[in-house]
């Protein structure tokens, strides 16, 4: 097939965010071109799989039935001492998604909503006009590319070629990434095959987590998150030790075997100032859309990519892709997300500064549901609960401040520095 050179609209990525946009968009008649570097959508898989949501949010989005490997309904929280925060419903609270499917799914559906398509294809830069983007500059199969279109979307990812090359966002700090390692393993000795689990701690998982997400009665995802400059041994040694050393990984791995290994890189720093430009639109990873606290984007990116491809539509349909055209995508997923982010944050400070002591404390005195209600903006309520229980004056001082959005937890402007 030969390739396009042209569309209305170029989507840079076929992650969910890519492919749930390029969909919205070629429904509504846009005329839409994905390109991705991979020749296989969804492979390889870089994170843990999971799409933790209440029912009612988990119908809103459009989740591949057949890329569905297990439905969640609870977890566990493990302190540094082992000490469970527990919560669980009778009802299907979440997933875990086999990526290799999940992806190709939804990549397959913006190609039957009408998107062309042309894999194997790094995008390297923009094409530049007057100041203006015009589309987008690549190699595919060895040769130089030159794509025009009228808006680009950049869903391409953490290192995005997009974000650089507007200046969106042109780098990110060490310290607003996570480094991750995992396995798919089989003869995992699950207790509760439809409960994830986390591991915290600063010994086990520094500014980070251990997760156990199940695939099956025998089959899970072990993988670990770490913040990049914290702890003293790489990430994988940590995984290592939780697989052979810890009292409950080291239990339940006993007998387990790898299947796969992954390895990924994690943005938790939250979005840029601003995630258009003309003729721009940053979703998913590249524009930051992802938890700070557990790392989790996939529903950010569908809901945001969602967002992106009914106003990219509507903006090249009349013509107009200017940054206050455009400004439609940034108020929308704000209005839905930004809150969220912004406590995500605040939550990710407070892992970086409390001892394992005070995160066993804290497991003591909390419940599931004070952390479903934090995860799911419901601060008011959690802060209620903390004043009637919390009886160290420590803890529920940090927590006032991560909740409030005061202290040493208040979102600063920080001069922007060179990445080394």
């Amino acid at each position: 097939m030969n390739l396009p050179n042209k569309a209305e609209i170029v989507v840079v990525g076929a992650g969910p965010a890519g492919s749930t946009a390029a969909a919205v968009a070629a429904k509504a008649g846009a005329k839409v071109l994905i390109v991705d570097r991979k020749n296989h959508v969804g492979v390889p898989v870089q994170c843990g799989e999971a799409i933790g949501k209440s029912k009612s949010e988990l119908e809103k989005l459009d989740i591949p039935k057949n890329s569905i490997v297990t439905e969640i309904s609870g977890f566990r929280i493990y302190s540094p001492s082992n000490i469970p925060v527990t919560w669980y419903r009778d009802e299907t609270q979440g997933y875990i998604v086999n990526r290799r499917v999940f992806d190709k799914e939804l990549f397959a559906k913006a190609v039957e909503m009408g998107a062309n398509t042309c894999l194997g294809m790094s995008v390297t830069g923009i094409i530049w006009e007057n100041s203006l983007p015009k589309g987008v500059l690549g190699i595919f199969r060895g040769e130089k590319v030159e794509i025009r279109a009228d808006l680009i979307i950049g869903a391409d990812g953490v290192n995005s070629v997009i974000a650089r090359e507007t200046g969106l966002r042109s780098y990110i700090r060490r310290k607003d990434l996570d480094t991750s390692v995992g396995y798919d393993m089989v003869n995992v000795e699950l207790d509760e095959p439809h409960w994830m689990d986390f591991f915290i701690g600063f010994e086990v998982a520094p500014r980070g987590y251990v997760w156990v997400f199940p695939q099956g009665e025998t089959r899970a995802n072990i993988g670990i998150g770490v913040g990049v400059g914290f702890g003293e041994k790489t990430v994988y040694q940590y995984l290592l030790d939780f697989i052979e050393k810890h009292s409950i990984g080291a239990k339940i791995c006993k007998n387990a075997r790898p299947i796969e290994f992954r390895v990924g890189a994690i943005p938790v720093g939250g979005p840029p100032k601003k995630t258009i430009t003309n003729g721009v639109i940053l979703v998913g990873d590249a524009a930051g859309q992802v938890s700070p606290i557990s790392g989790g984007g996939i529903s950010y990116a569908m809901t945001a990519g969602t967002i992106a491809g009914e106003v990219a539509q509507k903006c090249v349909l009349e013509g107009e892709v200017s940054e206050e055209a455009l400004s439609a995508y940034e108020k929308g997923w704000r209005e839905k997300l930004e809150e969220k982010f912004a406590l995500g944050l605040r939550m990710r400070k407070l892992l970086e500064v409390m001892t394992d002591e005070q995160l066993d404390k804290l497991a003591q005195n909390l419940s599931g549901d004070n952390i479903v209600d934090l995860v799911g903006g419901r601060v008011k309520k959690v802060w209620k609960y903390i004043k009637l229980r919390l009886k160290e004056p420590e803890i529920a001082k940090m927590l006032k401040q991560v909740i409030k959005g005061e202290g040493r937890f208040i979102e600063e402007e920080e001069e922007e520095e060179e990445e080394q």
